[in-house]
Protein backbone atom coordinates (compact mmCIF):
# COMPACT_ATOMS: atom_id res chain seq x y z
CA UNK A 1 0.00 0.00 0.00
CA UNK A 2 2.83 2.50 0.21
CA UNK A 3 3.70 2.47 -3.16
CA UNK A 4 0.20 3.38 -4.34
CA UNK A 5 0.55 6.40 -6.72
CA UNK A 6 4.27 6.05 -6.89
CA UNK A 7 5.48 5.81 -10.67
CA UNK A 8 2.53 7.73 -12.05
CA UNK A 9 3.86 10.85 -12.23
CA UNK A 10 6.46 11.24 -15.50
CA UNK A 11 7.75 14.69 -15.18
CA UNK A 12 4.40 16.13 -14.19
CA UNK A 13 4.71 20.06 -14.43
CA UNK A 14 7.96 19.54 -16.66
CA UNK A 15 5.81 18.84 -19.76
CA UNK A 16 3.93 22.57 -19.26
CA UNK A 17 4.47 25.00 -22.11
CA UNK A 18 7.66 27.37 -20.07
CA UNK A 19 6.59 30.77 -19.63
CA UNK A 20 9.34 32.00 -22.18
CA UNK A 21 7.11 31.07 -24.64
CA UNK A 22 5.36 34.16 -24.60
CA UNK A 23 5.80 35.87 -28.13
CA UNK A 24 7.52 39.33 -27.56
CA UNK A 25 6.99 41.96 -30.73
CA UNK A 26 9.10 44.75 -31.89
CA UNK A 27 7.77 47.69 -33.95
CA UNK A 28 9.12 48.38 -37.17
CA UNK A 29 10.45 51.69 -37.09
CA UNK A 30 9.36 52.47 -41.12
CA UNK A 31 5.66 51.39 -41.19
CA UNK A 32 4.81 50.75 -37.04
CA UNK A 33 3.45 47.14 -37.60
CA UNK A 34 4.22 44.75 -34.85
CA UNK A 35 6.26 41.74 -35.63
CA UNK A 36 8.18 38.87 -33.98
CA UNK A 37 11.90 39.61 -34.12
CA UNK A 38 12.53 35.93 -34.48
CA UNK A 39 10.85 35.81 -37.65
CA UNK A 40 11.37 39.44 -39.27
CA UNK A 41 12.14 39.79 -42.70
CA UNK A 42 15.14 41.56 -41.75
CA UNK A 43 17.24 43.70 -39.07
CA UNK A 44 19.57 46.26 -38.77
CA UNK A 45 22.13 47.84 -36.95
CA UNK A 46 22.18 51.32 -36.26
CA UNK A 47 24.30 53.35 -33.39
CA UNK A 48 24.13 50.06 -30.93
CA UNK A 49 20.67 49.19 -31.37
CA UNK A 50 18.98 46.54 -33.60
CA UNK A 51 15.76 47.52 -35.75
CA UNK A 52 13.90 44.83 -36.90
CA UNK A 53 11.89 44.86 -40.08
CA UNK A 54 8.22 43.09 -42.06
CA UNK A 55 9.63 43.31 -45.26
CA UNK A 56 12.67 44.22 -47.50
CA UNK A 57 11.27 47.10 -48.58
CA UNK A 58 11.00 48.80 -44.92
CA UNK A 59 14.06 47.26 -43.97
CA UNK A 60 16.05 49.07 -47.32
CA UNK A 61 13.79 52.38 -46.47
CA UNK A 62 15.56 52.31 -42.96
CA UNK A 63 18.69 51.94 -44.40
CA UNK A 64 18.86 54.79 -46.86
CA UNK A 65 18.28 57.35 -43.67
CA UNK A 66 18.60 55.40 -40.42
CA UNK A 67 18.51 58.92 -38.57
CA UNK A 68 15.23 58.99 -40.02
CA UNK A 69 13.54 56.48 -38.67
CA UNK A 70 15.84 56.03 -35.43
CA UNK A 71 14.76 59.15 -34.26
CA UNK A 72 10.80 58.16 -34.24
CA UNK A 73 11.56 54.59 -32.76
Amino acid sequence: MGLFGLGNKKGGSAKEPAASATVTTVKDPVCGMDIDPRTAAGKSEYMGKTYYFCSPGCKKTFDANPAKFASAA
